[in-house]
């Protein structure tokens, strides 16, 4: 090795970053002021933005083998590959596990209080609808955890009239045996034509074996719910009970609202018909986002200096605009007389803020010095400023030349979405996980007796059907108790789901940040072969497949390293998110004051570690190391060119901005200005939600594009920086950055001879 590098030393050319043989009589220089000299400038004869490579390392050397993304790799981070490989397994086992034990069609179908399956149970096969006794007991926040504490049983219909006891009780006059028998809703093991006395109904509905009231409903979502548009209209019904009647109608308002309601349906249906209606000029509408994104992003090249030089001139020229009227109405002021508004209250204040001499001095004085920073900083910054415009036209050449890149990103889209999708599958699948629980109902103040286990039961312990059928009898009959009964209450899961469904999550997490480490690191492979191809006509036509195999073969683990520690850092996010909406119901102000600044420090490490990742992704795509050296290699990079690094990402975020607003904006106005300012389709809400879908979709897609055109800028910003340290215009060491870019920095590439 030793005798290697010594040849290496010698026999390199004598530009920046060779060693010039020095004889026996020279005087060794001090290592230290050897380094910091080196340190001081770049290649291009700029200084460092870095105050010292102690810290950041020492700039790269040339390499006479290097051209772009070496060839001869090896598997990198294999072990992290493994670990993720063994968690896809695990993740596996977990659905098979809640596949297996649980019935993710029990989310979905109604389930009544004795544990049968409405529509599905062969008892209830003709009867598919839930119906609730009393729904005014759903409208407290409980119904999520243990369920809508009401007796519900399955129905063939839902009701289509208005029926209550407690007319009849305050009237017993209108009490008609043959009516009640017709009208009233019971369970199926109450013979409805017994009623023949008030009393007797009475104890039914105490009992809860009747319901006590009910309204017209309609199914949704095979649940009786009634049209919350028309529950004001049943007022005048139950004000023939008093103000229990009231109580009962607010309750009923609310518990409809909770659970669901028509007129939500209603205009469900309103948005799908709109829909349905205009599909094809939404299609339509997304292409033209598409080929209006490929315009612009191609437009790029030539208007995004104009873009960015108009926006800081007009910015500069409104500061002074403001400075300007600022003093000139702080003179005003200065010579007026004073204005009593005391007497004006709130208007008054205002106006009288606004004769504020004193505010429109010292808003004179923080305008101009805000002017004077953003001047300053314009006319400083304005070569790395132009520096980053360039690299912005340089990653529209390299994304027009490399078109395929730009619909690249669809690939891991979907199976981000489909990585979305076995969440929620899995989700489903634990959460009906457990076993079904039930609880004796309306055994105070019946006739039923139990023996053994069950001898202290009361309304509310839990119970068994089959040991409460055996143990439980009717002292009036002698036979199976029917008064009371025991009844489904809720599925009640095992104690460590809680750790399977956080398992779930961070699948999600990890699953979600290593697709898009697997497109990030085949796009900066892509780019990377563009800029270090010195004949931009030999870029290979399979450049992203190339890319995308080599990143396959090799890096994977890198990929999947990177991507476990941002998903460690959103589950941690995550979590701190539920906490604190736990919490928010203690109003403790040091908790929330603790885990507001959790929230800020987890979202800042989280933005710090994905731009890491996604440089050590580009250095890992160019020269093929492990996560670590990648990372390490891209941080000193970036370091030792902080300010160009701040400039070029402040200039590419804003000019992304705009140009996602530019389409959006453009597309959004075309669809409406050909399809819908007339309305023309009768549209219901006049074009509103086909033009939301629109804008959301167009926002979406650009979103795409410019994310492709985010990772082409960042990738040759840092194959420019290597570019700049590793070569310097001979011969032997020519750069590879375009004529723009060398025009700017003063430099060009030696002819030979």
């Amino acid at each position: 090795m030793a005798g290697r590098r010594k040849r290496e030393i010698s026999t390199s050319s004598t530009g920046r970053g060779s060693v010039r043989p020095r004889s026996s009589n020279e005087r060794s220089p001090a290592p230290v002021k050897l380094a910091q000299s080196k340190a001081e400038v770049t290649p291009d004869g700029h200084p460092h933005d870095a105050i010292s490579t102690r810290d950041t390392g020492s700039p790269l050397k040339h390499d006479k083998n290097f051209k772009g993304p070496c060839k001869n790799r090896s598997c990198t981070d294999v072990i992290f590959l493994a670990i993720f490989i063994a968690f896809l397994i695990l993740w596996g086992g977990v659905a098979y596990f809640g596949f297996l034990k649980g019935n993710p069609e029990n989310l979905l179908i109604t389930v009544d209080s004795n544990g049968k399956k409405c529509g599905v149970d062969s008892e209830v096969l003709d009867k598919p609808y839930l119906f609730f006794f009393d729904l005014s007991k759903c409208a407290t926040p409980s119904i999520l955890l243990s369920g809508c504490n009401t007796v519900q049983m399955c129905v063939k219909e839902c009701p289509q009239q208005n029926w209550a006891f407690l007319p009849y009780k305050i009237t017993p006059m209108l009490f008609n045996p043959s009516n009640i028998q017709k009208d009233v809703i019971c369970t199926d093991d109450v013979d409805k034509s017994s009623i023949k006395t008030l009393n007797q109904l009475e104890k039914l509905i105490n009992d809860e074996k009747c319901a006590n009231w009910y309204i017209s409903s309609k199914p949704v979502y095979n649940r009786c719910l009634p049209n919350y548009e028309e529950i004001y209209e049943y007022r005048k019904f139950f004000k023939l009970a008093g103000q229990y009647g009231e109580v009962v109608m607010e309750k009923l308002i609310n518990s409809t609202l909770y659970i669901n309601n028509m007129s939500i349906e209603e205009t469900g249906r309103h948005l799908l018909d709109d829909l349905m209606r205009s599909w094809k000029v939404i299609i339509l509408a997304l292409v033209i986002s598409v080929l209006v994104s490929l315009l612009y992003i191609s437009l790029l090249r030539w208007i995004a200096g104009i873009i960015i030089w108009v926006t800081l001139i007009g910015v500069v020229a409104l500061l002074i605009t403001c400075c300007i009227f600022s003093w000139r109405r702080y003179m005003f002021l200065k010579d007026s007389k004073p204005i009593d508004t005391k007497a004006k209250m709130l208007e008054g204040q205002f106006e009288e803020l606004l004769k504020s001499k004193d505010l429109f001095f010292w808003l004179t004085v923080v305008v101009a010095v805000f002017t004077l920073i953003i001047l300053l900083l314009i006319i400083f910054l304005r070569k790395r400023i132009q520096i980053a415009i360039s690299l912005i036209q340089e990653g529209s050449k390299a994304v027009s030349n490399v078109i395929s890149s730009l619909f690249f990103p669809i690939i891991p889209w979907f199976f981000q979405v489909c990585v979305g999708l076995w969440v929620i599958f899995v989700w489903a699948c634990l959460q009906s996980v457990g076993e079904k629980v039930f609880k004796v109902n309306g055994f105070d103040g019946s006739h039923c007796r139990c023996g053994g286990a069950y001898e202290k039961i009361k309304n509310g312990d839990l119970c068994v059907p089959d040991e409460f059928s055996n143990l439980c009898i009717d002292l009036m009959t002698g036979f199976n108790c029917t008064t009371a009964s025991c009844d489904y209450f809720k599925t009640q899961p095992p104690s460590y789901m809680i750790f399977l469904h956080m398992f779930n999550v961070f699948g999600f997490f990890w699953g979600f940040w290593f697709l898009s480490g697997l497109s990030d690191m085949i796009l900066a492979g892509t780019f990377a072969k563009w800029y270090w191809t010195f004949n931009k006509k030999d870029v290979p036509f399979f450049t992203v497949t190339g890319a995308a195999l080599t990143t396959v073969r090799y890096h994977l683990g890198t990929i999947a390293f990177g991507s476990l520690i941002i998903a460690i850092c959103s589950f941690i996010r995550a979590t701190i998110e539920y906490v604190q909406k736990k919490t928010k119901a203690y109003d403790n102000p040091v908790v929330k004051a603790i885990l507001c600044c959790c929230r800020c420090f987890f979202w800042c490490l989280e933005k710090f570690l994905r731009f890491i990742n996604r440089n050590a992704y580009i250095m890992c795509a160019i020269h093929g190391r492990n996560f670590c050296h990648s990372a390490l290699e891209a941080f000193n990079l970036l370091m030792r060119n902080i300010i160009r690094v701040v400039v070029l990402d402040k200039v590419t975020d804003f000019l992304f901005f705009i140009g996602k607003l530019v389409i959006t904006g453009s597309v959004v106005a075309i669809a409406y200005l050909l399809f819908f300012m007339n309305n023309p389709q009768n549209l219901y809400f006049k074009g509103a939600v086909p033009l939301s879908l629109i804008a959301i979709g167009a926002y979406f897609i650009s979103s795409i594009f410019f994310g492709v055109y985010a990772m082409a800028v960042d990738t040759l910003f840092l194959c420019f920086l290597e570019d700049c340290e590793r070569n310097d215009g001979s011969i032997d060491k020519p750069y590879f950055m375009s004529k723009n870019l060398m025009q700017i920095l003063g430099k060009r590439n030696k002819k030979q001879s």
